[in-house]
């Protein structure tokens, strides 16, 4: 198998290579052998993480939460930034790292199974997919709605907590197929701009980016508006200033992970763009009237 790099972890990172005996049952085992994690993990804020292969011998997804990588992989080459999943197919060189001033943020996983080239096929990462979620076999898939996700990333996550018996490894394997799964469901395909305001795209766009800051500027002329005029109608159409509605909607949406989801504040703040908790804390509670932990405790509650 293509080794993990052996970049030092930070404080919230992780990082878990399966154990071959574990490796050679869920080779052998029906419920696994389709397709089954070799290694998987998340680095935070990974200032100075690089990989180079020249050999590449199991597939490699990455998934940027924050911050923003380069890559390269055949003949494709660019930037990845949060909302964006990148594949590395077996057997193509390529090289990846972290940006120096925006490190990226990510999660990981190398895998393999009998399958695994339907899977990819499936996904559009091959030349001539019968499937493309893609066209070409670009290597990167961009998502809307990705946060969805999260719920069964944390749940892969947190097994490296527990004992890796036959039992975790199978639940793992599910947990990766299901995620690989959606992942064609959850492509954002480009769509016709609509001319003029119109709020309804304007809140897709919106919930698609909620992950970044969005200058005005980029809200008008996604509008195809003036500043002043775009700010006039959607103050108009909603009563608040478009930043405003953005950070509240964001803000409903953090309200909604801490009622059902098991992430933690840092997690969360991170999802909506946010690297320091306790600005987006306080965010919150502007909006929500009461910090994240307390909102947490209260939901849980009743």
């Amino acid at each position: 198998m293509s080794q993990p790099s052996n970049w030092p972890l930070v404080a919230g990172s992780s990082r878990l290579i399966m154990p071959q005996p574990l490796l050679e049952q869920l080779q052998q085992h029906p419920l696994a052998r389709d397709l089954y994690p070799i290694a998987y993990g998340h680095y935070v804020d990974a200032q100075g993480h690089r990989v180079r292969r020249y050999v590449h011998t199991d597939h490699l997804i990455i998934f940027c939460h924050g911050g923003r990588g380069r890559y390269r992989v055949g003949k494709h080459k660019g930037y990845l930034v949060p909302g964006q999943v990148l594949f590395l197919p077996k057997g193509i060189s390529h090289v990846y790292q972290s940006d120096s001033e925006h490190p990226w943020s990510i999660y990981w996983a190398h895998f393999a199974g009998d399958q695994v080239d339907a899977f990819m096929d499936y996904l559009g990462m091959t030349e001539n997919s019968s499937h493309p979620a893609h066209p070409q076999g670009n290597p990167v898939l961009t998502l809307r709605n990705w946060r969805a996700l999260l719920t069964d990333v944390t749940h892969l996550l947190n097994l490296q907590h527990e004992r890796l018996t036959l039992e975790k490894g199978i639940l793992a394997a599910s947990l990766l197929r299901k995620l690989l799964s959606e992942l064609p469901l959850m492509a954002r395909h480009t769509e016709p701009k609509v001319a003029g305001f119109n709020l309804v795209s304007l809140e897709r766009f919106m919930q698609d980016n909620s992950h970044k800051a969005i200058e005005l500027d980029e809200l008008a002329a996604f509008a195809g508006l003036s500043r002043y005029h775009f700010c006039k109608k959607f103050k108009q159409h909603t009563g608040e200033p478009p930043l405003q509605y953005f950070t509240r909607k964001k803000m409903e949406q953090a309200a909604q992970m801490l009622r059902e989801g098991e992430q933690t504040v840092r997690q969360i703040s991170q999802t909506f763009g946010y690297d320091d908790p306790y600005y987006f804390s306080r965010l919150f509670k502007k909006h929500q009237g009461m910090s994240p932990k307390l909102y947490r405790e209260a939901a849980t509650a009743s």
